[in-house]
């Protein structure tokens, strides 16, 4: 599934985002099921599976937030999510692609491992709202709004995680797994 945004992000926006911050600190899609999309996250599974011991190419770029924060944590203590990489294209391209996500994420291991533990889809707000009258779904799910002024430096966006490799008690689509941890 494709959602086709007009216009493109220029050249301004990336100079405004120097430390390319994408996952957030805020928001939760609750317990949702996975009801009617187990066929889709083994897809998910299969074409990451490649990824699962270390980013690849093209989800290459490590992100952090405004304190150069590499692995996410929810500062009230329901979990974490990891460190994320992005693919600089899929994010800007303006669509969101159900086998290419924006970010892949990665719970970090002894001596500097990563495991894939989730998928992460964006796209920025003013660029989806301008084409779009509701936030953008995806395996039945609204994806949820980070506004502007976040601890990552960023404009707006819509997010929406996809625990598809490290089961989340708290629902497939849930924010924050408090099954994943940030090593020291």
């Amino acid at each position: 599934m494709r959602a086709l945004l007009a216009g493109c992000v220029t050249a301004v926006l990336v100079a405004a985002m120097p430390s390319m911050a994408l996952a957030h600190g805020g928001g939760s899609h609750g317990k949702a099921k996975t009801h009617g999309h187990t066929a889709k996250l083994a897809q998910l599974r299969e074409a990451t599976s490649a990824l699962r011991d270390g980013p690849a190419a093209p989800w290459t770029t490590q992100v952090f937030d405004r304190a150069e924060i590499t692995c996410i944590e929810d500062p009230g203590g329901s979990g974490a999510m990891g460190i994320h990489f992005v693919e600089l294209d899929n994010l800007f391209d303006g669509r969101i692609e159900r086998l290419a996500p924006e970010a892949l994420v990665y719970e970090p291991g002894p001596g500097g491992s990563l495991t894939l533990v989730a998928a992460e889809y964006l796209v920025f707000a003013d660029a989806w709202d301008a084409e779009h009258r509701r936030p953008p779904i995806l395996y039945g799910q609204k994806f949820a709004k980070v506004r502007a002024g976040n601890r990552y430096g960023l404009p707006a966006f819509y997010e929406l995680h996809v625990w598809h490799e490290k089961p989340n008690p708290n629902g497939t689509f849930n924010d924050w797994n408090p099954n994943v941890h940030c090593m020291e």
